[in-house]
């Protein structure tokens, strides 16, 4: 009987450690996915925050760029309160800058401009401040190449617009680089040589 008894006892003994060894592993493994859980939930917070800081960071970019406040950016508020202009223009910022003419942020020093928005009307005022001779080369490059393409779009629709693309030209003025397509070209090149010179 005693036998049966301790042989009993300790097969009862050993099925409670074996259950409670598995009871600590599952919550261990409970844990364990508790704890992956959290480091992913975590991981995907701090992608949103980076995330969130960049779209910040590049909406603050563009808002700067879009408020230039330089030299040129006074002279076009000059010109735009002595000319009459098309009445749907904006300004170019430098994001547009670069998918207008592929003139990139670190070739200038200053910029100004403004084009029509309205599909039809050519007019353009672009006036560039290069950081040094080889990037005035480039911008000049990049300016002609955008007349060029202009006039040849627009050269069998209107008359009137290819007339003033036609008159127009790429100018170089030392480290100023400058595109003007307008009626008006001439009193806005006077503006602007006037206030660089």
């Amino acid at each position: 009987m005693k036998k049966l008894f301790i042989a009993l006892t300790a097969a009862a003994l050993v099925l409670t450690f074996c259950a409670c060894g598995n009871s600590g592993n599952e919550k261990s493994g409970a844990s364990g996915t508790t704890s992956a859980s959290s480091v992913s939930a975590q991981s995907k917070a701090d992608a949103s925050d980076v995330q969130s800081s960049d779209e910040k960071s590049d909406v603050q970019s563009e808002a700067v760029s879009e408020q230039q406040t330089g030299n040129l950016q006074q002279l076009l508020e000059k010109v735009k309160a002595e000319v009459t202009m098309p009445a749907e223009t904006a300004d170019f910022n430098a994001k547009r800058m670069k998918r207008t003419f592929g003139i990139e942020s670190d070739w200038m020093d200053d910029f100004a401009g403004l084009y029509c928005t309205d599909g039809l009307t050519q007019d353009q005022i672009v006036y560039v401040q290069a950081k040094d001779e080889a990037a005035a080369d480039e911008i000049e490059k990049k300016l002609q190449d955008n007349w060029q393409s202009k006039y040849n779009v627009i050269k069998n629709y209107s008359p009137e617009q290819v007339a003033n693309i036609e008159s127009a030209k790429v100018e170089r003025n030392g480290l100023y680089v400058s595109l003007v397509i307008s009626a008006d070209a001439d009193k806005i090149k006077s503006i602007f040589n006037e206030g660089i010179n």
